[in-house]
């Protein structure tokens, strides 16, 4: 904003104009300390990180844990980094009597663990210890108890932890 005091910016009544006009002036957009995310998590969903976090108050089967958090537009849990692992294991081991799905399974006992998006699991991340008692068993689906992950029957009824991304 310009203001003039010589006799120029004085209309003919006597009252003083003011020119509004910027010049020479820069505009700085402002970027909030959190940066700028464009959704949040929906009620009842625990944020952490880029991500929203629900845990189910349900039983279900591991693909009927899965249906329901597709139907919600989330998925099964995947860790990504020791942090999540930490995050997920204060969580769950406020409730020592519960178990819950996350989205790492396997096509056949000896066959690789994939997490839900189809992408290889990484054993340095963490141990999937084991719950079969004969070699048989088919304990293809992985749940976190407490804070450790093991395997598991894919049908026995348990809860579950939805994730889905926010969208920065």
């Amino acid at each position: 904003m310009e203001y003039h005091s010589s006799l120029e910016n004085v209309d003919e009544d006597g009252y003083t104009q003011l020119d509004f006009s910027s010049h020479n002036l820069t505009r700085r957009s402002v970027v909030s300390q959190k940066g700028v995310l464009s959704s949040s998590c929906p009620p009842n969903w625990i944020t952490h990180e880029n991500s929203c976090y629900l845990f189910s108050t349900s039983l279900d089967s591991w693909n009927g844990s899965k249906r329901q958090c597709s139907q919600l537009s989330s998925s099964l849990l995947k860790i990504d980094s020791s942090k999540e692992l930490e995050f997920i294991s204060r969580q769950v081991s406020s409730q020592p009597d519960h178990s819950f799905w996350i989205g790492l399974s396997r096509h056949q006992t000896e066959g690789p663990w994939l997490w839900e998006d189809g992408s290889m699991f990484l054993p340095n991340s963490f141990q999937v210890r084991s719950t079969a008692t004969q070699r048989e068993s088919s304990h293809n689906c992985a749940w976190i108890h407490v804070s450790d992950i093991y395997d598991q029957l894919c049908g026995v009824p348990s809860y579950s932890i939805c994730e889905k991304k926010l969208s920065v």
